[in-house]
């Protein structure tokens, strides 16, 4: 797309948020070629950041045309006998960092981040490195001159990592690490389960305490020690899988159902019922709630993420439950038994 195309391109509100993000980094104290280079994959990758980050430069452009005229002001707030005052260069340059925030989160160290019942976020990183966030989860990130680590205390996310090999990308969860070698993949860490899905690339996982991870391909001689302390490289297209009760676990799932939460979408295949139900949970402040003798319902579909009565009307109906809603709005299900049927 040329510039003067771009021009006449409405961006989205995600690009220009990130652009906003971009313009904000590129004027500030910490622009590094790390930085720049960063931007030039983001705007190489799809013709809308283009567009977005021409409008921004020009908004801040503008910006900067504002001159303060000596004692001039255009806004004043009094706290407790303190005066602060901005000028209009100042107010449009917090104008641009807002809509910076508001759409993605910049790290120039060390920072946490969470999204809520129903939140997804992405987050660009300084390095060009994006981390897609699903609902419910929190994150936080440490990036320093040697290394940069990201610890995901608990939820789910996406990282399309910017590979450097002198800086390292690691991340961290549930006392296991893994370690970029120019990548895409998808973490999710449940209380009874960690996976890490490879979408393109290769990651490395590893034990945080020395290192070791036992090994689940059934052609290496697991039996020795030297081979079960090694770190388990993933190949295109595997999820590494480990719960508390078994060995760990190598398979190929669905890249496209792994990655469903992405297009607002939860799909379930032969899911326990309590596990359907808290994938759901995730996605909506309307709670479902079931009793713990349906544990043996299984569930398949696909369900619009957020849309906990349409998930609880279809369950109700195939299984021949009792479907009611509580004062505060919590959608119950029970079974005939249960309800004195």
């Amino acid at each position: 797309m040329s510039a003067q195309q771009s021009k006449h391109r409405k961006p989205s509100a995600a690009a220009r948020a990130e652009a906003a993000a971009w313009v904000a980094r590129l004027h500030g104290p910490n622009r590094t070629s790390d930085v720049e280079a960063g931007l030039r994959r983001w705007l190489a990758d799809d013709p809308d950041h283009l567009a977005a980050f021409e409008l921004l430069t020009e908004t801040w452009e503008r910006s900067t045309r504002l001159r303060r005229r000596p004692m001039e002001h255009v806004a004043q707030w009094e706290l407790v006998g303190f005066r602060l005052s901005f000028s209009r260069a100042v107010l449009a340059t917090l104008a641009v960092a807002v809509l910076a925030i508001t759409g993605t989160v910049y790290w120039l160290h060390s920072d946490v981040t969470t999204t809520g019942i129903g939140e997804l976020r992405t987050l660009a990183l300084e390095d060009g490195t994006r981390v897609h966030m699903n609902a419910d989860t929190r994150l936080i990130v440490r990036y320093g001159k040697a290394l940069r680590q990201v610890q995901l205390v608990s939820g789910e996310a996406l990282f399309e990592v910017t590979h450097n090999p002198e800086r390292p990308f690691i991340v961290t969860v549930n006392g296991h690490r893994i370690r970029d070698i120019g990548t895409e993949f998808d973490v999710l860490s449940e209380r009874n389960r960690l996976a890490v899905t490879l979408l393109q690339g290769k990651v490395t996982v590893s034990s945080v305490t020395g290192g070791a991870v036992s090994s689940p391909r059934p052609s290496l001689p697991v039996g020795t020690l030297s081979v079960r302390r090694q770190a388990i490289m993933l190949s295109p297209g595997e999820r590494l899988t480990f719960t508390a009760d078994q060995m760990p676990q190598i398979d190929r799932p669905s890249l496209d159902l792994v990655t469903a939460w992405e297009r607002g979408q939860v799909v379930l295949d032969d899911t326990p019922l309590a596990e359907a139900v808290a994938e759901m949970n995730r996605y909506s402040s309307r709670r479902i709630v079931i009793s713990s003798t349906m544990h043996s319902i299984r569930v398949s579909g696909v369900f619009e993420a957020g849309d906990s009565a349409s998930f609880a009307a279809a369950v109700a109906r195939e299984y021949d439950l009792n479907e009611s809603t509580r004062s505060g709005g919590d959608i119950v299900l029970s079974s005939a038994e249960q309800s004195g049927r």
